[in-house]
């Protein structure tokens, strides 16, 4: 493959980066024929749908002024799915339903089968991760000069499963140091053209906001189950006691309506979750905003150093208005929810320092011809 200097176009050597998001007509158009044709094939051309907003986004992006090229296409993503369907998901449906008609639905070894394939889909969530970011990588240019990402997606799997073991043993404590690691991992194998991202830091800073979250999400439980259990008691604790037998009934206090209680139970089960749902969410978008943020400080490109400015409420205010987004279009206007959320992070992401341009040659990595199957299939690429 032949080598290009990153400033052949006449850039100085030692360059600072400036990230801007320029945006431009189009993706309107792009986010209705995409649902339309989607409803035509049965959801087949979700493929091309993603590359289509893929090219539009990623020309938006611009980093000293010159913008970011996406040549990924459809047909790799299709095929990708394909290779991952006829591999893993066809052979094990076929299995299991050979056992659950031989066997009969409740048999232990049906049971046993489910639970190692539950074991195997999570110990493949990181490759899937992994090889979804690799394949963005390859397919992103910048003046001509490729991404990619060379490390091992089994080896980041190994790793990203065993920091979820840990982090059920550790009730979360170990989410910090192990989301460091996961990080430095993965930016460390990133690459643009020849030259390598470096990601170093500790994990120390983020333990001081993870324990105010964690402790006041553990609050918030309490209060949100003692908040709906005194109501409920508030509102039938005579006609509790005497489904328990504790109170005699005569014509005079009818036999309670179980069933409604029951009912008025539930909904308030509901409505609590919802409400602790909403306060962990806004509790823990401080942590989230605070680990972006320092993440970002660890990165680094030849000299410079990347800073992103992120708010817990800037981030809470872009979810919220994503999911509003979806929800009211019906999906159609996912490609908008997509675009804000690069505009997000590329409108506050700045760089201290400069990069040797000219040190910068074109990658040697092979180009893989097919796409993210498996992320595809696990669903876990948004973008």
């Amino acid at each position: 493959m032949t080598f290009q200097a990153f400033g052949a176009r006449g850039s100085g050597s030692d360059t600072p980066l400036s990230f801007t998001y320029v945006d431009k007509p189009g993706l309107g158009k792009i986010a209705l024929l995409n649902a339309l044709l989607m409803v035509l094939t049965l959801t087949v051309y979700r493929f091309w749908a993603k590359t289509n907003v893929r090219r539009h986004i990623w020309g938006c992006v611009h980093i000293n002024g010159e913008p970011l090229e996406y040549t990924g296409r459809g047909i790799e993503l299709f095929l990708g799915f394909l290779i991952v369907f006829a591999v893993f998901f066809l052979p094990v449906s076929v299995v299991l339903t050979v056992l659950q008609l031989s066997l009969g639905p409740e048999h232990p070894l049906l049971i046993g089968a489910n639970l190692v394939l539950v074991l195997v889909i999570f110990l493949l969530w990181g490759m899937a991760l992994y090889r979804a970011r690799r394949y963005q990588l390859s397919r992103t240019l910048w003046r001509g000069i490729r991404a990619s990402l060379v490390g091992s997606s089994m080896t980041y799997s190994l790793l990203y499963f065993g920091a979820m073991l840990l982090r059920s043993m550790t009730l979360g404590w170990s989410t910090p140091a192990m989301n460091l690691n996961l990080q430095e991992r993965m930016t460390g194998d990133m690459r643009i053209g020849s030259m390598p991202f470096r990601f170093k830091g500790r994990a120390g800073p983020l333990y001081g906001p993870y324990a105010i979250c964690w402790v006041v999400t553990l609050l918030a439980f309490i209060a949100v189950a003692l908040l709906a259990g005194f109501g409920v008691y508030g509102l039938f604790g005579d006609e509790l006691k005497a489904i328990g037998g504790s109170v005699t009934t005569d014509p005079s206090n009818p036999v309670p309506d179980a069933h409604r209680i029951g009912l008025v139970i539930g909904f308030a089960i509901v409505g609590a979750f919802v409400l602790f749902a909403i306060v962990s969410s806004i509790t823990w978008a401080f942590y989230v905003a605070r680990e972006l943020s320092i993440f970002a400080s660890y990165t680094t490109l030849d000299n410079a150093r990347f800073r992103l400015e992120t708010t817990a409420g800037s981030l809470i205010w872009l979810v919220l208005g994503n999911l509003l987004l979806i929800v009211f279009t019906l999906g159609i206007a996912t490609p908008f929810a997509q675009q804000r959320l690069v505009r997000y992070l590329v409108s506050r992401l700045s760089a201290d320092g400069i990069v040797d341009v000219n040190a910068i040659l074109q990658s040697r990595e092979a180009v893989g011809r097919t796409g993210e199957g498996l992320a595809d299939a696990f669903d876990v690429s948004w973008i």
